[in-house]
């Protein structure tokens, strides 16, 4: 047989027990269920009982109805938090993508051999490369064995890709200026750096008299 849990105020208890004095609250409630059902039309007394367990009900419901309107407000909270962490998290990775790939590229620069590297910048000299590189001996005398050229001067040893050193010296060649304007308008950043460094350490003068650069093209790495 189905249960039925009702919610009676303390009014509304006293009122069943004047009603029914006799009768437990249970049997009085049921009493007053089972004459509306069977005669359709209860008593004065019973019609008021009838009604106090309405409202009774009635009360009971809208506290259910007050619930689950709390309930979808909550979902909906929820549902739109859930929203908001989602685009947070399509924009961190967002933010991040460009992180990694230069993590990515950091390590693929890693992974270049010194021979790669020295393809690239054309030119490498000792001073630029003393805090990463602890046994620069090592390193200078294997760019040798890989084919660049490894000029010592005066103070450090500069490292020359091959065919960049060689394209240096033909250029060298058809300038019959030394005018720093001339200089700066036939060659590259990298070339006028040599160049300057290999004057520096007396290994490339401008012939006055014959209008033309003389440069020291020995290889040989300093001591």
């Amino acid at each position: 047989m189905p249960r039925i849990a009702i919610n009676l105020n303390p009014e509304q208890l006293e009122a069943l027990s004047k009603m029914f004095p006799e009768l437990p609250v249970e049997d009085a409630l049921l009493t007053i269920v089972n004459s509306a059902l069977s005669s359709g039309k209860p008593s004065k007394v019973e019609d008021r009982g009838l009604r106090a367990v309405v409202d009774s009900i009635n009360a009971y419901t809208g506290r259910i109805d007050e619930i689950n309107r709390k309930v979808s407000h909550l979902i909906e909270v929820l549902e739109e938090l859930a929203a908001r962490i989602q685009s947070l998290e399509e924009q961190v990775r967002s933010l991040a993508q460009p992180v990694q790939q230069a993590r990515v590229e950091e390590r693929r620069e890693a992974r270049k051999s010194a021979v790669d590297i020295l393809r690239e910048q054309k030119v490498m000299f000792e001073s630029d490369i003393a805090s990463k590189i602890k046994n620069r001996d090592a390193f200078f005398e294997k760019l040798r064995r890989s084919g660049a050229v490894v000029i010592g001067l005066a103070k450090e040893r500069v490292a020359v890709d091959a065919e960049f050193y060689r394209e240096f010296i033909e250029r060298m060649e058809k300038i019959a200026s030394s005018s720093e304007e001339t200089l700066s308008r036939e060659l590259g950043k990298a070339e006028l750096r040599l160049l300057k460094a290999l004057m520096g350490s007396g290994l490339a003068y401008f012939d006055n008299i014959n209008k033309k650069w003389v440069v020291e093209t020995s290889a040989e790495p300093s001591e």
